[in-house]
């Protein structure tokens, strides 16, 4: 094996290891995100949040736009519990009676991500097409490229 045959493939080992570091890395960010927006936390039903906010135990409230409602209990405790729509509105029964018991809520409006990654896909479209593709091919060409002198060098050499 040639010299360059040998630093390629030991080019290609760190490339990769440095492909799986990447992944490993995303992949504890988007733990870490999960666990940060309320991945965590033991979820109740909806009967058995009306009893916490009846027993006082409610800290603080945050309330969701579609019924996703997470709860802190004087503990420190984190709780999720899903209720209809009507329950999590500021005007509501619900919102009164926590208000009453002098806890911390919050309401909150869907995220918009999903409206920012849709208006960023036409341009990750435009620069797959016209950046990506070319490049691609020149890489293509090299290789092609690469592979006919060495078959020329061995036909010239036989």
């Amino acid at each position: 094996m040639t010299r360059s045959g040998q630093t390629g493939r030991r080019w290609n080992g760190w490339a990769v290891l440095a492909g799986v570091l990447a992944l490993v890395w995303f992949a504890g960010l988007g733990l870490l995100g999960w666990r940060a927006l309320g991945g965590a936390g033991s979820s109740v039903s909806g009967a058995a949040f009306q009893e916490l906010v009846a027993d006082g135990r409610i800290e603080r409230v945050v309330m969701r736009d579609g019924g996703d409602v997470q709860a802190w209990l004087r503990g420190g405790q984190r709780v999720r519990v899903r209720l209809p729509d009507s329950a999590v509105t500021p005007d509501s029964a619900l919102a009164a009676q926590l208000e009453a018991q002098n806890v911390d809520l919050r309401f909150e409006g869907r995220g918009q991500w999903l409206g920012i990654a849709l208006n960023f896909l036409p341009v990750a479209l435009f620069l797959a097409i016209w950046v990506d593709v070319p490049l691609g091919l020149l890489a293509l060409g090299m290789a092609w490229r690469r592979s006919g002198r060495g078959a020329r060098a061995k036909v010239a050499e036989g």
